[in-house]
């Protein structure tokens, strides 16, 4: 949203009724941290107001309404957050931040595609992409994929997370923690091929 390159991944946006972004994600702001976007803020404040109709009781003699003792009618000063990140960092280098995040995590696919038995499952949007390692002696492959994500994670040099692709378990890879540099991705393609490879050979040994 913040980079203009990217806002085509916005089109049709203006026809949705509201829209809730997390800053305490990709733009590294405290956690919690929320941004909340509304066409027409009066139905949001008709819902929420003090006394909507929802929370009246009715016959409420003899009846303990619980709501009224819980529900907070004041909110913390999250939007602090957001202004000391653009104090601290400007817009121009949480952009760069974002711009190389998304720029890493290409040319990391595309080592991947280019690398024996992996293939990628879905291209990368912004920094995000999946990708499978395909070996050909292997028959259960998402059981594979299962075990070497397992293991990298078991590892502990990086924390991947994953997914299903056409019913197909998937790996996932993100380049989104705030102090990500390049030689971090490089490192989880180096941790990624030689925890794959070492799986691939002792599974081979272990049919042997």
């Amino acid at each position: 949203m913040i980079c203009p390159e990217f806002r085509r991944l916005w089109q049709g946006i203006e026809r949705a009724h509201s829209l809730v972004l997390n800053p305490h994600k990709w733009l590294g702001a405290q956690f919690d941290c929320s941004t909340h976007f509304l066409r027409d803020p009066d139905a949001l404040v008709r819902t929420l107001a003090i006394h909507p109709e929802f929370l009246k009781t009715h016959g409420r003699d003899g009846i303990v309404n619980y709501s009224e003792w819980s529900i907070p009618l004041g909110r913390r000063f999250r939007a602090l957050k957001i202004w000391f990140l653009l104090r601290a960092y400007g817009l121009e280098r949480l952009r760069g931040m974002i711009r190389n995040h998304v720029r890493w995590s290409e040319a990391m696919a595309g080592r991947l595609a280019a690398t024996t038995d992996f293939r990628v499952t879905t291209r990368p949007v912004l920094s995000l992409f999946s990708f499978r390692h395909e070996p050909g002696n292997i028959t259960d492959l998402d059981e594979h994929n299962r075990r070497l994500i397992d293991a990298i994670n078991d590892d502990g040099r990086i924390y991947l997370t994953q997914t299903k692709v056409d019913g197909r378990l998937v790996i996932r890879f993100q380049a989104g923690s705030f102090d990500t540099t390049e030689a971090d991705v490089d490192e989880a393609f180096d941790v990624i091929v030689e925890i794959a490879e070492r799986l691939v050979r002792d599974t081979t040994a272990a049919k042997v």
